[in-house]
């Protein structure tokens, strides 16, 4: 924010004043980094009351709370007066949004009085005084901003790290030049309409929503359990852990069964939307709402130039192993009942693949040879190599060679787009990168619906290399589940 190129004297103060209802309220402008309309914000799991979401401001995370309820008073719609104010609290930013922002003043410390012991509407810890100007007809409560964006004394995260003022060390990971070691690879997933994500060696499963047995006396958000190889499996409806409207199941929605750490659990998502990679460089740490929400947020990543926000969970952290115990111990819960029993028959019935396009064509790997999938990324040509082979890259220290599976099958040429992907695979231990179009999703479906292939495709692919065709949506959708050890027959291509 400009400043008005005025010395502020030891008897005045600088203030930015805003609106809360009816009510004026003054911040000192030091504290004040700018003023901003209400952008889209993201909404942030198990937060407090008071807290709005999560935003993106020029590729930072930027955590942003409701003024309004902030001090208990009713929340309002947001329209064309709305701000946020970026609040600076020991270099570390957060937005508060405003009913509308008033002016820029300075005032008389000779105008400030001491705030009476009850105030509507404000704590009066929050105050450091009441400016009185017009003779009195303009009152402005004068806010001690920092503890009202640092939220409550139980809520603050503590650490045992201290820098060399005593405040908090948070040890961020917003460092481009982080090593692809350090990358964080996860399967995203959305909740309505905002994006959230877990570590993709925590996900052991992702299952259609199975037949579950409901259990008595058992925490609210646990929609039931199911059994696994004789363990016991409780079901987590996130949308209810974290207070979202509740929601009819469709076809989108599945369980991502995970390692909770020491025990499994399945979660029930709204759709499970791809596996990605992460550089470390874009994954900032979780915003310091409260020590609940950030135990619950690993970090949040962020993607597209800071457009798109996933908020990365940290499963030990949202059931407990004792509420697991308790679960477990539960005498109502008949570990050979037909309820709990059907998710074992589900997963030994099923087919679970990494699906992805090929022009029109949509192909799937069995996700058990998918070691990642990457962004296209510089290839190193090999001379006298196949003609689909595009070269190697350097994956980790690692050389992959790479295969551009539209040359493969002959397919035309076609430029690579944001939307180009390598996935690497193991097949009998060589790990290999194959280019493909698109990637689609975690797909998994019943191993009835995959019929052999037939000699010839009408796009021409050989049907030696497709070991079924999956039918799906009645036959509307057909994905094409390769054979990689035909595909990337090495001796073949060597010939």
């Amino acid at each position: 924010m400009a400043s008005s190129g005025k010395i502020t004297s030891f008897n005045e103060r600088q203030l930015v004043t805003f609106h809360l209802g009816d009510d004026e309220f003054g911040a000192d402008i030091m504290h004040v980094k700018e003023i901003v309309r209400v952008p889209e914000i993201t909404r942030v799991p198990y937060a407090l009351d008071y807290i709005e979401g999560a935003c993106n401001l020029r590729g930072n995370v930027l955590p942003v709370i409701d003024g309004r309820a902030r001090f208990n008073m009713e929340r309002k719609e947001k329209d064309e007066n709305s701000r946020v104010l970026v609040i600076d609290v020991n270099g570390k930013a957060t937005g508060v949004i405003v009913d509308r922002v008033s002016e820029v003043i300075r005032v008389s410390t000779s105008d400030i009085e001491e705030p009476p012991q009850i105030v509507k509407n404000v704590d009066a810890e929050y105050l450091h005084g009441i400016v009185k100007l017009d003779n009195g007809n303009r009152l402005i409560m004068l806010l001690d901003i920092v503890p009202v964006v640092n939220g409550d004394a139980e809520a603050k995260t503590q650490t045992n790290e201290k820098d060399t003022k005593g405040e908090p060390v948070v040890k961020s990971r917003d460092d481009s030049t982080s090593d692809a070691a350090s990358d964080e690879q996860l399967v995203s997933f959305l909740l309505g309409n905002e994006e959230y994500s877990i570590g993709i060696m925590q996900v052991k499963e992702i299952i259609r929503l199975p037949e579950m047995m409901k259990v008595p006396n058992c925490e609210a958000y646990v929609d039931g359990v199911v059994s696994i190889r004789n363990h016991l499996l409780p079901i987590i409806n996130l949308r209810s852990y974290f207070g979202l409207d509740s929601k009819e199941t469709t076809d989108h929605t599945r369980v991502l069964v995970v390692d909770m750490g020491g025990f499994t659990a399945g979660m029930i998502v709204d759709k499970v939307s791809e596996v990605l990679r992460v550089p470390a460089g874009m994954i900032q740490p979780p915003p310091k709402f409260s020590a609940q929400s950030g135990e619950q947020l690993k970090g949040v990543a962020k993607l597209d130039n800071g457009k798109r926000l996933i908020m990365m969970l940290e499963p030990s952290k949202i059931i407990s192993a004792d509420t697991y115990r308790k679960i477990s111990e539960l005498n109502g819960v008949s570990m050979e009942s037909d309820g709990v029993k059907s998710i074992e028959r589900q997963i030994m019935d099923e087919e679970q693949l990494v699906a992805f396009k090929m022009d029109n064509e949509e192909y799937g790997i069995k996700i058990k040879e998918v070691q990642e999938i990457n962004r296209m990324t510089e290839v190193t040509q090999i001379p006298r190599a196949p003609h689909y082979i595009n070269g190697i890259v350097n994956l980790r220290g690692n050389i992959i060679p790479v295969l551009d599976l539209r040359k493969f099958f002959g397919l035309s040429k076609k430029g690579m787009t944001d939307a180009t992907r390598i996935i690497i695979v193991d097949s009998a231990g060589v790990k290999t990168g194959i280019i493909v179009d698109s990637v689609s999703e975690v797909l998994r479906f019943e191993k009835a619906l995959i019929e052999s292939p037939p000699e010839l495709f009408s796009n021409g692919i050989d049907s030696s290399y497709v070991e079924g065709v999956g039918k799906l949506d009645d036959g509307k959708r057909m994905v094409l589940i390769l054979r990689l050890d035909k595909v990337l027959d090495f001796e073949k291509m060597s010939a």
